[in-house]
């Protein structure tokens, strides 16, 4: 008798909150929004595009074109302080300036996508468009694509949070 009634008022729990709408307002607790992705190659070709458009303004005399997206590294300091995709930005830069980047696409990444993806479903519960780079920085250095310091010098390095990834030889692998 105790098991019956125990398993009814699970089976009456779970359908209670299958039914209910707070799934959609816990987000992360539920499994949140779906989230687009976007591949290092679909990422390189809209910073090539950018920076090509800046080029050509800045031949023309005029200001380079907003772009429509906005690349952010959402890792700790002591990551970013090593390197950064070129023409990202960091989390705090992002945060500092909300206002800046309203109505373009944010495009977050960390070290695999994990950290990016738990932002992008913050951002998108906030209206926010958003794609999230799953792989992040590690497919990125997978695929031999440079890395800049914070004042954009070109730099091999790049911090892996663990030295259990493993990244082509080309690149320093900082992981303190």
């Amino acid at each position: 008798m105790i098991r019956k009634s125990w398993f009814g008022i699970l089976a009456l729990a779970i359908c209670g909150l299958a039914s209910h709408p707070a799934p959609a307002q816990f987000g992360g607790l539920f499994g949140g929004p779906k989230i687009e992705t976007i591949s290092t190659d679909e990422l390189q070709s809209l910073l090539k595009k950018q920076q090509q458009a800046a080029a050509d303004a800045k031949a023309a005399g005029h200001d380079a074109p907003p772009a429509d997206f906005v690349v952010v590294d959402v890792r700790s300091d002591a990551e970013v302080n090593v390197s950064i995709i070129p023409g990202a930005i960091t989390k705090k830069q992002y945060e500092a300036n909300l206002e800046g980047y309203q109505g373009r696409t944010v495009i977050p990444y960390c070290t695999v996508g994990g950290r990016s993806g738990a932002y992008a479903k913050q951002l998108a519960a906030k209206g926010v468009k958003v794609k999230n780079y799953k792989g992040s920085i590690l497919k990125w250095v997978d695929a031999e694509l440079p890395l800049v310091t914070l004042d954009g010098k070109p730099t091999t390095r790049v911090h892996t949070y663990s030295d259990r990834y493993k990244i082509p030889s080309k690149y320093e692998q900082v992981t303190q």
